[in-house]
């Protein structure tokens, strides 16, 4: 079995000649995970760009793909990191996460420092911690269908002032899963941005015209941040990885659980309390939690059987909810706050 480089390859200043016509040769031409540099107006400074930590996530390695072929003179020098090539160049090309036989690339930015893709995650934080950039954009598609919007561990006017080229909806998250924004502190202001539906042709376009934004725009931080709808605190609603799960208009009698097959639509909505988001298996509840940062399950406090379906207890706002088995198990099924802390 193939396994992800443990260490990044190093292009300076490619040519357009040299980058391929699409996405899908440019990925044949790097490999393997690659740091790209550009020079930029203004060399004193550096931004960077990572994408595809994610294999099947292709909406920002198209857009730095174009901004390369168009040889686009970067406000600042400019890093770009394509992570996951190998995974993305995995048959069926960009359709898988991560390996199926390894980790998610984005829950190894922690210890320990045990496997190729640690070591890889950690060859980017260093070079990244030596690189200094004044801001750091992480490219992601979700899942289902979502609106725009970006990730971070804190709310300070940088990161906002990033996160609003992007979108206006900014969630803070304060729980520990190994994820590259959690080296924000130890490196740079570093946001995810979440572009939306990884089949979207509109997450494409904001991709592409947000990225040249960020890498063309003279100054990020000149300006007052605008409003943000801003969602502090999310717990993640998880399964057993086990359990049988399912997505339908109506219940699956053999399923533990089975979630409404629109639960996507409901990504950034207000969601009553005693919404019925799914039906529940013989199990009940069993097998299902709500963890927050300290590790406490509030499952309890937030969601109740009533009659076998799964049902909201309080009023709150769901975001990240999936549609694919697979990412429900291995992930979670949805993230949410309390419309009321």
């Amino acid at each position: 079995m193939q396994q992800t480089p443990s260490k990044l390859e190093v292009w300076h200043s490619p040519s357009a000649d040299d980058l391929g016509e699409d996405h899908i040769e440019f990925l044949h031409r790097l490999k393997v995970p690659t740091w790209i540099t550009v020079e930029g107006k203004d060399s004193s400074r550096t931004r960077a760009i990572v994408t595809l930590l994610h294999g099947n996530e292709p909406s920002g390695l198209k857009a730095v793909h174009t901004i390369l072929k168009q040889q686009l003179l970067p406000a600042t020098n400019l890093i770009i990191i394509v992570a996951s090539v190998n995974t993305a160049l995995y048959p069926p090309i960009l359709s898988h996460r991560f390996l199926p036989w390894e980790e998610d690339f984005n829950r190894c930015f922690n210890a320990p420092c045990n496997t190729n893709q640690r070591h890889l995650a950690a060859d980017i934080a260093s070079r990244l911690t030596g690189a200094a950039p004044e801001a750091i954009v992480d490219t992601h598609n979700t899942s289902s269908h979502s609106e725009p919007f970006a990730v971070a561990v804190d709310d300070h006017c940088v990161t906002q002032q990033i996160a609003q080229i992007f979108t206006s909806k900014l969630v803070v998250i304060d729980q520990h899963l190994g994820t590259l924004i959690e080296k924000a502190n130890s490196v740079s202001p570093v946001v995810t941005v979440e572009f939306g539906g990884l089949m979207d042709p509109n997450a494409d376009r904001l991709a592409f015209e947000s990225l040249v934004s960020f890498v063309t725009k003279r100054h990020l931080f000149n300006t007052e941040p605008v409003p943000m709808q801003i969602l502090h605190h999310p717990l993640r609603l998880e399964i057993d990885e086990s359990s049988e799960i399912h997505y339908s208009s109506s219940v699956q009698d053999d399923a533990d659980l089975t979630i409404v097959n629109t639960i996507d639509q409901l990504n950034f909505q207000t969601v009553k309390a005693g919404t019925n988001i799914g039906w529940l298996g013989r199990s009940g509840l069993d097998g299902m939690r709500a963890v927050n940062a300290r590790g406490d399950d509030l499952m309890h406090e937030y969601f109740h059987d009533v009659s076998g379906f799964l049902t909201t207890k309080q009023e709150l706002t769901i975001f990240m909810a999936t549609t694919d088995p697979y990412i429900a198990r291995k992930d979670c099924l949805l993230y949410f706050t309390p419309t009321t802390p």
